[in-house]
This record gives structure tokens, C-alpha cells and sequence, in this order.
């Protein structure tokens, strides 16, 4: 069954334990009940028809545009009631913003190709749902689960613009109450809740806490992608020496491993041009000179994280005085042109 079919499953049962709990509590359903219910229900039942087999995209998206607006009229029938929202927000998150590639047997709207993008209103509309859900449900524990997908989002609706900060600071808010709340059962990886924490740090410019982060992530069994953000970590703060030996000790064959998870999807970095930062103090690292002038060009250029710019003029600098390599095998434009 695919992770649609079990959410929409999810729901209805919910739907069905609410009707229930209405009568047990008060014998008979006011209006408001009755139109909360309802809501609820043909909101569950256009979900359902949006997963079935052989349906367009387009009329995909129609029926869950409809029950999203279905879920709004409930929760404009029981403004206190939380349970519209957390739908909403599962819903939207389920069918058009998870999009990595083991996801892509449902209909969605995004392609293979772009599976680390999204489409920022139907992200900013989850996220805000489950702020409107957890205002009113603080203690419900389907918060916690929704954490990190929240985190998720908030940081892929960083494009640079002035909103950034506030996107990274509720993706550090999220990260942090998932680890306070993590209690040995989590299906998460704590090494990754751990990475991604170290990175929204470095986002915000908090290199010290960034790199404390990076390491607990790489003791608790972090692989090469979250050594190369601690690496990138450490140059940032001018450790560079620091840096490039991390970098060696992984090895080549991670950098193929990893350029293979930018490909997927599977790691991805915000705003575009990012990656380059990563890809130029890899291929210095590695004795590839030519490639890393040519991404420390292609990070100074994509405007990423202009703070850091310094820091890749610098490294130009030191290129500078070094033997030009030949273009081997590996070309910093051969994943992200």
C-alpha cells in the first residue's frame, strides 16, 4: 500500500472515531457538529478518488484542491477543533511535496527529475497548517511525527529571498523539539535529524553550533554527505586545513556516492548555486584545481549565501598560485548546469 492509500486510511478512520466521540458525548449532533463531520468525511472520500489507479495529474490536483477546501469548511464549522488542519497539511505534503523518487507511484506533480523542488504555495499552505494545527492541539502526538516534514519544508521555502531567515528559524525550532521529544521510538534517523539541525545552523551563520551538530550526527553513524557539511562547516570558519583533510578521508568513491544522492534528490541544498560550494572544496580537496575554480566561479555567480562569497574569493586567491590542472573525469556541471 502506498504511503497515500495508508494516509487516506488514516483519515477516514479519524473522521469515523470523531462522529462517534460527538455522540458519545452529547447524545445527539448540533449543526455545527453535523457540518464538521460531513466536511470531513467528503474532504476524506475526494482524497481517496485522487489516489486512485490510472488518474491524470491534473485531475489529481483538482480533487485535492477540493478537499482541501472541503477541510477548510470544517474547520470553519469548529474553528477550536485542530483535526482540519492536520489533514490539510498531510494531504498537501503527501500528494504534491513529497516527491523523492521511491514516492513516485502515486500521482503527483512533480517529476523525477525535480524531486528536491517544490511548489512554494502548496509548501507554505502545509507548513501554515500545521502551525494552525498545533495552535490548537499542542499535545496531540501526531505534532512530533509531523516535525520533520514541516523542518523539511520550511527549509526547502528558502530561495533567498527576505523570508529566508524566518523559514531557517522555524526549521531550527522544528529539528529541536523533535529531539527533545524523541523518545527511542521514532522510525527517524537521528543521525539525519541531527545533520539537517547542523545545516540550518550553518544557514543562519552559526558555525560553532553547526559543527558541534555535524559531529553527533557523524557519531551516531552519519555517512560522507554530513562529513562534507561539517567540512564545509569548518572552511567557513576558516578551519580550511581542518576542512580538506575531512574531505580526503572520505575518499573518491564517496564523492561519487553522493554526487549519485544530489542526482536523486535524496540531499539537496537551498538556495540553488549552494551545492557549488560543496563541489569546489571537494575537487580542491581532491587535487582537482581546474574543476574548483570553475565551482567557486559557479557559487559566486549563483548569488547563494552572499556571506560566504569571501570565503570562495579567497580560495580563488590560493588556486591562483597553484598549477592549473586538466579537466579529468569528474566536471563540477555535470549534475546541476
Amino acid at each position: 500500500m502506498t504511503r497515500a492509500l495508508l494516509l487516506i486510511a488514516a483519515l477516514a478512520s479519524a473522521a469515523h472515531a470523531d462522529v462517534w466521540s460527538d455522540a458519545i458525548e452529547r447524545g445527539s449532533a448540533d449543526s455545527s457538529r453535523d457540518r464538521y463531520a460531513a466536511a470531513l468525511q467528503e474532504g476524506d472520500a475526494l482524497a481517496q478518488r485522487a489516489n486512485a489507479k490510472n488518474i491524470g495529474v491534473r485531475t489529481a490536483a483538482s480533487l485535492i484542491d477540493q478537499a482541501v477546501r472541503a477541510y477548510k469548511v470544517a474547520a470553519d464549522a469548529r474553528p477550536k477543533e485542530g483535526e482540519p488542519w492536520f489533514r490539510i497539511a498531510s494531504v498537501l505534503e503527501s500528494y504534491f511535496t513529497d516527491c523523492g523518487p521511491l514516492m513516485m507511484q502515486r500521482p503527483v506533480t512533480c517529476p523525477p527529475s525535480q524531486a528536491y523542488r517544490i511548489d512554494p504555495a502548496r509548501a507554505k499552505e502545509a507548513v501554515d497548517a500545521w502551525d494552525e494545527f498545533e495552535a490548537r492541539a499542542p499535545l496531540d502526538p501526531r505534532i512530533a511525527e509531523s516535525l520533520f516534514a514541516r523542518a523539511i519544508l520550511r527549509t526547502k521555502l528558502v530561495t533567498g529571498g527576505k523570508d529566508a531567515k524566518a523559514h531557517l528559524e522555524g526549521a531550527l525550532r522544528d529539528y529541536t523539539a523533535l529531539l527533545d521529544r524523541a523518545d527511542g521510538l521514532t522510525l527517524l534517523r537521528l543521525d539525519q535529524v541531527w545533520g539537517n539541525l547542523a545545516e540550518t545552523y550553518m544557514m543562519l551563520g552559526k558555525l560553532d553550533d553547526a559543527i558541534d551538530a555535524y559531529q553527533v550526527a557523524l557519531d551516531k553513524g552519519a555517512g560522507s554527505s554530513t562529513a562534507y557539511g561539517k567540512a564545509v562547516a569548518l572552511d567557513r570558519d576558516e578551519r580550511t586545513t581542518e576542512a580538506l583533510d575531512l574531505i580526503r578521508r572520505q575518499g573518491v568513491r564517496a564523492f561519487e556516492e553522493y554526487r549519485e544522492d544530489l542526482s536523486l534528490g535524496a540531499v539537496f541544498y537551498v538556495p540553488p548555486g549552494e551545492e557549488q560550494y560543496y563541489f569546489a572544496l571537494i575537487y580542491e580537496a581532491l587535487g582537482y584545481n581546474a574543476e574548483a575554480i570553475a565551482a567557486w566561479n559557479a557559487f559566486i555567480k549563483s548569488g547563494a549565501h552572499p556571506q560566504y562569497h569571501a570565503r570562495a574569493k579567497w580560495h580563488l586567491e590560493q588556486l591562483a598560485k597553484k598549477p592549473v590542472t586538466r579537466p579529468r573525469t569528474l566536471d563540477p556541471f555535470d549534475v546541476y548546469p
